[in-house]
């Protein structure tokens, strides 16, 4: 029996314990930011036909909690219970492509439990918390893993609502890439059939004050959390030292406010964000020759000695304006967009490229239903300003071609140091060309009573010539037991992101989740 199917039948065990307890949660935020796809329901919009057959448990939406609070109760026959209790229990085997060889590897293998808890609506607020426990192999790592994902309290204080704890906030209309969400920090070294896993919550405060048809969001995230993408092999004598990002203080924080506009046919918002970038990118912070002595003279070493070269992931500052609206033009189709402009500070003064150059991306796309077939198109452009094509060479690899310890020598290695960290930053913040244009599809087939869920999402770079892939099929084996086989791959040339992440993500994968 495999690891994750053990893991799957202990965590079952504990779920037949709670069943009692099951109660419907709502659906988490969606969108995604623009490096391998992930998306979901954004901001009240229709879910992207990705939906499950299954109910697929996650965190209740701030703005459903609102519109909860606004409508008339329904007569109760019954005295609510002062909490909620659901959840599912899951098993999970992915198996991809070994680096460098020609044969398979499981990437991720394990067994998850998740617990959600939801305290009854009260008039004056309630709470929210949800827990994984995950035990198996993730990656290169087979250990057992505890994961607080969300845990808030919400407080309604008239036209006022407040949300103070973890919790994940995604912005903005578009299906799978949202230039206006720059709030949550995703791991994509997580391996899940769902896309909206890969989401890591932060510590904040979240409020929105009501005035219809307008809403006044603002959000305040003190701490800095990153995100983190799969280790990629470095070139020889080149590690990761401890990373440079901002002190937790009242100064380094996120800020970030958005307007509201909510019409019966219309919906649109307008952003503003302050803060640090998600994605880091790398700086040199130690260089050290071959035959360098510490004290500036020579080692007298019989040959040359190893280099060092040591870089660090430094988070940057930037601000960035959004927008976004949807649309339905009666039964034929709902329009949705969504725009930002990026600026980060000091772009223009980085030795080795890890500040972004300032960039404008916008999304326009459709979708509509045919029966028991959904269809999400989507355009996305990207312009990069004061756009400059970093091509350095590969760093040394071998010491005995270094120059000897000179100054000369020392300015020669600096400078192709520096070179190739500047075009690795550019693949990293998908910059490597000055315009770009990306489509993506999504689509999604209902069969056998619902039961059955055909998926997939596909997204293309026609400048960059990377592509992404992620089909999926989905069985309801019963009321909550459900049954998934699916892939996620992602293909590019060698300087390209997607190209970087290839044999690290993708992967063909199986699922049997219990939800209760």
């Amino acid at each position: 029996m495999t690891t994750s199917l053990r893991a799957a039948a202990v965590v079952g065990f504990l779920a037949c314990l709670t069943a009692g307890t099951r109660a419907a949660r709502a659906q988490a935020d969606g969108g995604a930011p623009a490096a391998p796809p992930d998306g979901g329901t954004v901001d009240g919009a229709p879910a992207a036909p990705e939906t499950a057959p299954a109910a697929d448990t996650g965190p209740g939406l701030f703005e459903q909690s609102q519109a909860a609070s606004a409508a008339p109760s329904a007569p109760e026959a019954a005295p609510a219970p002062p909490f909620l209790l659901d959840g599912y229990t899951r098993g999970d085997v992915f198996i991809g492509k070994f680096p460098g060889a020609p044969r398979g590897q499981i990437k991720a293998d394990y067994g998850e439990l998740a617990l959600a808890v939801r305290t009854k609506k009260e008039p004056y607020g309630d709470a929210f918390a949800e827990a994984r426990i995950r035990y198996g192999l993730q990656g290169d790592e087979q250990q057992a893993f505890l994961d607080l994902r969300e845990a808030y309290v919400n407080a309604y204080l008239g036209r006022l609502d407040l949300r103070l704890g973890q919790q994940i906030i995604v912005w903005g209309r578009a299906d799978a890439l949202n230039p206006t969400s720059n709030l949550t920090p995703v791991d994509f070294r997580i391996h899940s059939p769902l896309e909206d896993d890969i989401r890591v919550g932060n510590v904040g405060a979240r409020a929105f004050l009501r005035f219809a048809p307008f809403r006044l969001e603002g959000v305040w995230m003190p701490v800095y959390l990153p995100t983190v993408l799969p280790p990629v092999a470095l070139p020889q004598y080149v590690t990761f030292g401890p990373p440079t990002y901002p002190s937790l203080d009242l100064t380094s924080g996120t800020e970030a406010a958005r307007l509201h506009l909510e019409l019966p046919s219309f919906e649109m918002s307008v952003s503003y964000l302050h803060g640090y970038a998600l994605l880091p990118g790398i700086a040199l912070t130690d260089l050290v020759l071959t035959g360098v002595d510490p004290n500036g003279g020579s080692m007298g070493t019989p040959g040359p000695t190893p280099p060092s070269i040591v870089v660090s992931r430094t988070a940057y500052a930037q601000q960035v304006i959004g927008f976004d609206f949807s649309t339905a033009l009666g039964e034929v189709m709902t329009v949705r967009g969504e725009a930002a402009y990026r600026r980060p500070y000091g772009w223009q003064n980085t030795e080795f490229g890890q500040v972004a150059y300032p960039d404008l991306q916008y999304v326009l796309g459709a979708d509509h239903a045919f029966g028991s077939l959904s269809v999400i198109a989507q355009y996305m452009g990207r312009y990069v300003f004061d756009w400059q094509k970093q091509d350095g060479p590969k760093m040394p690899l071998d010491p005995s071609t270094l120059p000897e310890y000179t100054p000369a020598g020392q300015v020669a290695v600096f400078s192709n140091v520096s070179a190739q960290l500047a075009k690795i930053n550019q693949i990293l913040f998908s910059q490597t060309a000055q315009l770009q244009h990306l489509c993506t599809v999504r689509v999604e087939w209902l069969a056998l009573h619902d039961a059955l869920s055909i998926s997939a999402l596909g997204l293309l770079n026609f400048t960059t010539k990377e592509w992404a892939f992620t089909p999926r099929i989905g069985y309801r084996l019963s009321d909550a037991l459900t049954a998934y086989v699916g892939a996620q791959i992602f293909k590019g040339p060698n300087d390209t992101l997607f190209g970087l992440i290839d044999e690290q993500l993708s992967a063909g994968y199986a699922e049997l989740r219990f939800t209760f």
